[in-house]
């Protein structure tokens, strides 16, 4: 069957069919973008739209999944059948980008965009 990802309202992600569960989207997603990461290696990035009512989807690495995303006026939709075993979301212009590892090396990589706080 597979999973299904649409934009959910302000501000979320509504996943159905395998898994059935909506992910709340933080400020920093909004305003900058997020990713989603599948334990296939797929990759997708995500913009929302229009205050954050409409996402927009691209396929950034493709992974062994096969991805449909289809365009609608009110967003996209995003169709990925493969059987997951998890799936991530991370926020930020500069999270889960794919940097090659070594020039001479056919390698791939994701670097996460974390900020670590300290509270006194």
């Amino acid at each position: 069957m597979g999973v299904h990802i649409e934009g959910g309202g302000k501000p979320s992600l509504l996943l159905t069919g395998d898994i059935e569960t909506r992910l709340d989207v933080p400020a920093r997603g909004i305003a900058e973008g997020f990713s989603l990461a599948f334990s296939d290696g797929t990759l997708i990035h995500g913009t929302f739209l229009d205050g954050a009512f409409t996402c927009r989807f691209a396929l950034a690495v493709e992974g062994a999944a096969q991805v449909r995303i289809a365009r609608h006026e009110d967003g996209d939709r995003v169709d990925l059948a493969s059987n997951f075993e998890w799936i991530t979301l991370a926020c930020g212009q500069e999270t889960l980008q794919p940097e090659a590892a070594d020039a001479d090396e056919n390698v791939l990589q994701l670097t996460l965009d974390f900020v670590v706080e300290e509270r006194v």
